[in-house]
């Protein structure tokens, strides 16, 4: 049904009551309680309320043409935080305003189970005049070495289908609330979002650029499956088999150096996602981008993962940010002789090892990492290859190389500190208790701790490589490279570690049976936790961790 256009002085109000940054839920139809479908198609018993059916339609999908928002299937912890927004005033409208401060909060969450529990559906039409080239660009890659800028779909999940229940769907939303949402946080009518992230995100665009990704979105279905054409980044299909040998035993490489800081000669500068070569080499690297993005689900490479891991987790931008340890920098800097292992590695064998601790392949269908001839490692080869396009081979201190350090700070770090870092900042995402989001089928925001995390072997595990990266990565890369948008303090980057890496996860795949002696022989480091501190039952952290 078309909704009317409410005006308050003669100026057309659009009725804002979703957001672009928080909520995706049910699409199923079921029993709402009586008081939530009285509300929204008849409003309030007080008559002091319209009927949000009025604006929004009746069945919750919105009113394109005056930029009505669909509400139908949206997360109701989502729905009722926004009308608690506009009730306090955190959101500014007002006739939401009205409406939200004329019920009480029992009713509020009423109506957010109502909208909660419809079939998701849109009455949008995207605008045929707006160009959307660049809006998809954006929503599926951002511009993170230019302007910090993450890609929409990092947060709100493929194809803008929406995360859990703080990153609201995107797709089939009106263009016109789409562009009257980014222009609110820009101008700071909105200010609700998860650690001010869309305010920042916002004002990074252009006018044209929030015109184009909003159309871009607009045009996107709802309710989306994993086999759908968004995903088909994730889809592109083997050429060649995959042998089932294993290379043998895939020694553990040491941290990674950071790279010399960039002073007046900048970052190397990867060739574009436009520039991808043709031919069978540039299928090779396109899977291979493909592989790094969706490792544990690419049906190439997910019979080697063993948690819920892609590369892409701990290395931004399909390995091309500098600070976050992109392919090129890996790629210019071997072969070469490291201390750690008493031998020369190879850039395959830093693949492999990756392959055995970050993503804890020796508890994956095949048991071990891929071999040096299969489609997975050859891919990821060729991707890496090509990403490093005239970069200086040799240059083992090439900028941006690793992740840049984090001081150390005379507070040293620590885990109960780290905790409520954690509940304030990192939870929204990865999760209350770490578990990581997924949407789509595919991780969104993966997996922290637990026995879908990285092993104890990863690089990750220790806290001084996980405060580097999570002060220059988190959230999402904002901070890297442009250094716009430094979320936490350096103590704070240090305690969350901290906190992070005082959980259980995969054994080392190291471990030969001996708690000790593993301890003693591979975590000695003071970054370390393993076979020190203690969990809440009393034992040592990894003298139980399970083995795949």
């Amino acid at each position: 049904m078309s909704s009317p256009v409410l005006r308050v002085s003669g100026t057309t109000l659009t009725v804002l009551l979703c957001g672009l940054v928080m909520a995706y839920g049910s699409v199923a139809s079921s029993g709402a309680s009586e008081t939530g479908k009285q509300i929204a198609e008849q409003g309030a018993a007080n008559a002091s309320a319209v009927a949000c059916a009025f604006c929004h339609g009746a069945d919750g999908g919105g009113n394109d043409a005056s930029g009505f928002p669909r509400l139908a299937g949206l997360n109701a912890a989502y729905l009722e935080k926004q009308l608690l927004s506009y009730r306090d005033g955190t959101n500014k409208n007002p006739v939401m305003a009205s409406m939200a401060t004329s019920l009480s909060p029992g009713d509020l969450k009423e109506v957010a189970a109502y909208y909660a529990n419809l079939d998701a559906v849109s009455h949008v039409m995207a605008p045929a005049d707006v160009p959307t080239a660049t809006g998809e660009k954006l929503a599926e890659d951002g511009d993170f070495s230019q302007r910090g800028l993450p890609a929409c779909v990092q947060c709100h999940g493929p194809g803008g289908q929406g995360v859990g229940s703080a990153f609201p769907p995107l797709a089939g939303q009106p263009f016109l609330y789409l562009v009257k949402q980014l222009e609110a946080w820009k101008s700071g009518i909105r200010g609700n979002d998860p650690l001010g992230m869309m305010k920042h995100v916002a004002k990074l665009l252009t006018a044209d650029e929030v015109r184009s990704v909003a159309a871009w979105f607009a045009a996107q279905p709802v309710s989306q499956g994993p086999n759908s054409k968004d995903n088909r980044k994730a889809k592109l299909v083997a050429k060649t088999a995959t042998p089932a040998v294993h290379t043998g035993p895939v020694a553990h490489h040491g941290e990674v150096e950071p790279g010399r800081e960039p002073k007046n000669i900048g970052y190397f500068v990867p060739p574009s996602r436009e520039e991808f070569p043709d031919g069978p080499f540039g299928e090779k690297v396109r899977q291979g981008e493909a592989i790094f993005n969706y490792t544990n689900t690419h049906e190439v490479s997910r019979q080697y993962v063993g948690n819920e891991q892609a590369c892409s987790g701990c290395h931004l931008d399909a390995g091309r940010l500098a600070n976050s340890a992109p392919l090129w920098g890996s790629w210019v800097s071997y072969p070469a002789y490291r201390r750690k292992t008493k031998t020369v590695n190879t850039f395959i064998e830093r693949l492999q090892g990756c392959f055995k601790y970050s993503m804890n392949a020796q508890g994956s269908k095949a048991k071990h990492p891929p071999a040096a001839a299969s489609d997975t490692i050859v891919s990821l080869v060729s991707y890496a290859y090509w990403l490093s396009t005239g970069a200086p081979t040799g240059d083992s201190n090439i900028a941006g190389r690793g992740y840049a350090r984090v001081a150390e700070t005379s507070l040293g770090f620590d885990p109960g500190r780290g905790k409520l870092v954690f509940e304030k900042n990192c939870a929204v995402c990865h999760g209350a208790n770490g578990e990581g989001q997924w949407a789509q089928g595919e991780v969104v925001f993966p997996t922290l701790w637990g026995p879908n995390a990285y092993n104890w072997g990863a690089g990750m595990h220790k806290v001084n490589t996980a405060a580097a990266y999570i002060k220059w990565n988190m959230p999402l890369g904002i901070s890297s490279s442009v250094q716009m948008y430094a979320l936490l303090t350096d103590q704070e980057a240090w305690d969350v570690a901290a906190f992070m890496n005082s959980h259980e996860r995969p054994q080392d795949p190291r471990f030969d049976g001996n708690f000790s002696r593993t301890a003693r022989k591979f975590h000695s480091s003071k970054y370390d936790y393993y076979g020190k501190l203690k969990k809440p039952d009393g034992k040592l952290l990894g003298k139980d961790a399970p083995r795949k």
